[in-house]
């Protein structure tokens, strides 16, 4: 097997160089926010997603691809190559005083602009950035601090305003509060403030990345990294998609669910003997819900297959500008999610729909689809977004390259976001620094190149050394078809052999002792390399702020 890697590996590599020698490609990284795995065409879904499943017909999809279970983490080791606790945001995008913990890129970690930058590329950012902080009263690590020469910068939130929401009626008093709460976007660090319900901004988003691409040309490559708050919550869409799917969710999360496990086992995403995760014992049963509460259940989810409609809608918009510029033939475009989608219930856990003056999908509503429907998007697959079972840490995974990556082709691929920068550096043949702007040595990066898969006629990555994976007390370790988990406030391990039980529907860790021995020191191991620390400590540190 070790042979057959370094032969795999030194196949891909000289592909690499000649790609570079022909033109530097440009590289185009698309993230959507809290999508689930099964939540467009090309994996199963009914949702209209024309084009994203034209980049997976002509190009490759990979069955097993991870992400780091929730937004900041998986952002920081997107945009570095580094596990998240390396780059810093171990836990969220808040400090817990540790290094680790910061919540906020540190300069060992260089990000794929500023590495990119250093070898020729414009760089641009369109979209949620989520890695950035406070120091001495002064902002850090924001794109346009770290590699990236121009930015539109929107964070989530209300998809028709700034947080300067103003409902029908208000007083002069709750109008200033609002004007008061008001969070602006920004260009190049510049504030962009916007009237409400002018706009809405998974549109703004793609309109600035199109307007980058135009502005681009043959002469010297770029790297775009187009990152969507959709479909996070609020559940808020424009009319005229939220009616493409009216009546469409009617049957419920169930019924729904099994015609998306069919179609991914009809595509190849699944194989055909596959056993579906069990459904969670708190999910509502649709046959037994009122009339009412069905049409409130099923507006969530048309506002939800609205909101990713959209987003397709914006990457055909990209597509179109792409081929406007004659770039298209030299192009990587990368499609995948931050993490699986959520079991947040902003009414019972947050307290934040507070909004809801208007329907589901409005400006005036500020609601979530709750796990019911994750259920359904993260098919079929166990758990939710925060989790470490394989539907928190999922991701549908597209790469499109015209003549360079195989069309039309699936393969397992176990990949990870870790695996993007080294990846993209051996395309782009540039190297990765040993050293930062103020000459302090960089972190290595632990990642695997994806070229042997996607350029090399590999199935899925070799990795002797396994993937770890924290998150709020929540533990895995993946070595080969084995992986070992454990969820918070529990210690206890679970094994499973994902080779034929990628649903984790059985636990074989009583059966297999030696096994979960391994795999445990591994990740203690992995734990303490990254700076891992217990969560029972960060806890008793910061209480106010965990959870």
């Amino acid at each position: 097997m070790k042979k057959r890697y370094i032969l795999s590996s030194l196949l891909a590599t000289a592909s690499a160089i000649n790609m570079a020698q022909q033109k530097q490609p440009n590289i185009i990284l698309i993230l959507a926010d809290d999508l689930g795995y099964s939540d467009i065409g090309a994996y199963g879904s009914e949702i209209h997603t024309p084009n994203l499943d034209r980049l997976a017909a002509e190009g490759t999809r990979l069955q097993e691809f991870y992400n780091n279970s929730i937004s900041a983490p998986t952002r920081a080791s997107l945009l570095t190559g580094q596990y998240q606790h390396r780059a810093g945001v171990g836990y969220f995008a808040n400090n817990l005083g540790t290094p680790a913990y910061q919540g906020y890129l540190n300069d060992e970690s260089l990000t794929l602009a500023e590495v990119l930058s250093q070898g020729g590329y414009n760089t641009y950012l369109s979209g949620k950035w989520h890695v950035s902080g406070h120091e001495n009263g002064q902002d850090v690590s924001q794109p346009w601090q770290r590699g990236f020469a121009h930015s539109f910068n929107a964070n989530n939130g209300s998809y028709f305003d700034q947080g300067d929401y103003v409902p029908a009626g208000a007083s002069a008093e709750e109008k200033a509060a609002a004007r008061r709460a008001k969070r602006p976007y920004y260009v190049d660090g510049q504030p962009l403030e916007l009237e409400p319900n002018t706009y809405y901004v998974t549109d703004l988003i793609s309109q600035h990345a199109v307007d980058f691409v135009r502005e681009q040309s043959a002469e010297k490559p770029f790297f775009l990294y187009l990152a969507y708050t959709a479909p996070h919550w609020p559940l808020q869409a424009l009319p005229e998609d939220i009616a493409k799917y009216k009546g469409r969710y009617d049957q419920g999360w169930e019924v729904l669910r099994e015609e998306r496990i069919a179609r991914q086992k009809e595509l190849g995403i699944l194989p055909r003997n596959f056993t579906p995760a069990e459904a969670d014992k708190d999910l509502y049963d649709w046959a037994r819900l009122s009339y009412d509460r069905r049409r409130e259940w099923s507006r969530k989810m048309e506002t939800y297959a609205a909101m990713v409609d959209r987003l397709d809608q914006g990457i055909g918009h990209v597509l179109d500008a792409l081929h406007e510029q004659k770039l298209d033939d030299n192009t990587l475009i990368i499609f995948l999610s931050d993490n699986g989608a959520p079991a947040e219930d902003l009414v019972r856990w947050f307290g934040r729909a507070l909004r809801n003056s208007d329907t589901v999908g409005t400006a005036g509503s500020f609601e979530s689809q709750s796990k019911n429907w994750s259920f359904l998007s993260n098919a079929p697959l166990r758990a939710y977004k925060d989790y470490v079972y394989e539907g928190g840490i999922s991701t549908p995974f597209i790469a499109w390259f015209p003549g360079r990556v195989a069309a039309g082709r699936i393969a397992q691929g176990t990949g990870h976001i870790i695996d993007l920068a080294p990846t993209f550096y051996a395309l782009a043949n540039v190297p990765y620094p040993a050293q930062n702007a103020a000459g302090r040595p960089t972190l290595p990066l632990p990642g695997r190149s994806l070229l042997p898969v996607l350029t090399g006629g590999e199935n899925a990555v070799e990795r002797p050394e396994g993937l770890g994976w924290e998150r709020a007390g929540n533990r895995a370790f993946r070595l080969g078809k084995w992986k070992l988990e454990s969820h918070w406030p529990g210690y206890t391990w679970e094994l499973y052999d994902l080779s034929t039980d990628r649903g984790e529907t059985r636990n074989v860790a009583g059966r297999n002792s030696l096994v979960v021995n391994e795999l445990s020191q591994l990740y203690f191991k992995w734990a303490e390399a990254n700076g891992v620390i217990n969560f029972h400590e960060l806890e008793a540190k910061e209480p106010a702020t965990m959870r």
